[in-house]
């Protein structure tokens, strides 16, 4: 089993905070920042004079007796073009609705485990911003802001999915599903009056990641149901873990602690239909030693359990075995029931060394997109100062890390990561985080030299402290 494609797009929906992260902020800064890149693909990334992404059933692509063409025909339907190929991306199946045809389904039979989802739809008239939701089988697969009336087409993926990806657990290569499509309010994600010409492709792709292709699970890592928790994960190494699908709903298991806290990262597929990653229906409850320890949202993005979402717990006594529970459940007393074929797990790790900067823990070691790095320069400043610069590299890819603890903000804060001028990234925190940010992490290719810098956009930070820092290939 591969495991190296989906860790550049998943870590950015998994960023580590001061301690890992409070529960809900991974889907709330997924949520913030993928709201940006959409809108700049939008903006940026379309091709005038390109015909709309229309789609409709393409006679014979999904034919696997013979070879795929090297560019497949696009289709043409009431003056409208589904291309092809886009950006490499090889069509296999699409579809078009009727104008003002609010929601669309269509079948389909997966062929490949590494696709490409396009969509589009025009939202002309209309004063409240529209966009389509997609969903493979019951998985949701993303979304793309309707356009108001131009005829670019979108050259931006709403998403990839490759081989790691859970999806494949529910939809694998050969078994058939259901894709639907529908047109929401943007914000509220509610239903409202009609959108023109939903259109939907599925495209093979060998994009989605610049990470090389070639990691297999190792003989230590835990396997199980399909789900690999890795030995090693940046500095973090595996105490134990357990993985079902059975309907149980939950997983034990025993493990060993050492002096170091404990790392632990939930995984089930339940919450992957939701389409607001900060308000999920279900969670992980987690006890250790037969006490509760922590209840956390869990997700199931990639195959790579470790990726996740992850709590940080206080060291056990060393060298005396304990155990593990993690049961699925209902993230509120009216929630609906849990699914019986969802699947659960949890890892525990212990967690590699840490350096503390005005209380911002930062791994001396991580694993980002697929590669390891090892922490580098530091710069902190004042959290009233609202900013804090660092020098980047040159001409060398590296990690920018960023947060800030103890800040006494009584309010919401939001703080937006910056290259030069180019916002890379940005995260957000309600009353309830005490005046801690935690920490995010964003990927910057090879460059010029610039200053890369955090600024609070939002909130008033009373003290504490704001630190960034460059993370270099290990």
């Amino acid at each position: 089993m591969n495991l190296q494609d989906l860790r550049t797009e998943l870590n950015t929906r998994a960023e580590e905070a001061a301690t890992r992260e409070p529960d809900l902020l991974p889907g709330i800064r997924h949520k913030i920042r993928r709201t940006k890149q959409r809108r700049t693909a939008t903006a940026l990334a379309s091709v005038a004079a390109l015909a709309i992404l229309a789609v409709a059933v393409v006679p014979g692509v999904l034919n696997t007796s013979t070879p795929d063409p090297a560019t497949p025909q696009d289709y043409v339907k009431d003056g409208q073009t589904v291309p092809g190929m886009i950006n490499g991306d090889k069509l296999l199946k699409a579809w078009i609705g009727d104008p003002n045809q609010n929601k669309i389904s269509f079948a389909w039979t997966p062929t490949t485990n590494k696709i490409a989802i396009y969509a589009s739809c025009d939202s002309v008239g209309y004063a409240v911003p529209k966009e389509v939701r997609i969903r493979i089988g019951n998985w949701y697969a993303g979304s793309v802001p309707c356009r108001d009336g131009s005829t670019e087409t979108e050259t931006r993926p709403v998403e990839y999915f490759l081989p790691e990806s859970a999806l494949w657990l529910e939809s694998p290569v050969g078994k058939a599903t259901t894709v639907t499509a529908e047109g929401v309010d943007e914000e509220s994600g509610k239903v409202s009056g009609s959108v023109e010409r939903i259109q939907v492709g599925i495209y093979s792709t060998d994009g989605g990641s610049s990470a090389p292709n070639d990691l297999t699970p190792g003989p230590d890592d835990f396997q199980a149901d399909g789900i690999v928790y890795r030995r090693q994960i940046g500095g973090d190494t595996l105490l134990g873990a357990a993985v079902t699908n059975s309907g149980v709903k939950e997983v034990r298991f025993d493990f060993t602690p050492t002096t170091a806290p404990l790392v632990l990262h939930p995984f089930c597929t339940a919450n992957q239909a939701s389409d607001d990653p900060a308000n999920v229906p279900y969670q992980v409850q987690i006890s250790i030693g037969g006490k509760p320890t922590v209840t956390m949202t869990c997700h199931g993005d990639s195959v790579d359990a470790g990726l996740g979402t992850s709590s940080t717990l206080p060291a056990l006594p060393a060298g005396q075995k304990v155990e593990a529970v993690a049961r699925l459940v209902s993230a509120r007393k009216d929630g609906p029931p849990v699914p019986s074929d969802a699947y659960v797990g949890l890892g525990i790790y212990a967690e590699g060394q840490q350096r503390v900067v005005g209380g911002v823990k930062l791994a001396e070691r991580i694993e980002f997109g697929g590669t390891d790095y090892r922490l580098g320069a530091i710069k902190s400043a004042p959290g009233p100062a609202k900013e804090v610069v660092i020098d980047t590299p040159a001409d060398q890819a590296f990690v920018v890390a960023y947060g800030g603890a103890q800040l006494g903000a009584t309010g919401s804060m939001r703080a937006e990561a910056r290259v030069g001028t180019a916002v890379i990234g940005g995260m957000q925190v309600d009353t309830a985080s005490g005046g801690d940010l935690g920490v995010g992490k964003e990927t910057v290719s090879a460059g010029p030299a610039k200053q890369a810098g955090m600024v609070i956009t939002e909130g008033k930070p009373t003290g504490g402290t704001l630190v960034i820092a460059i993370y270099l290939p290990a």
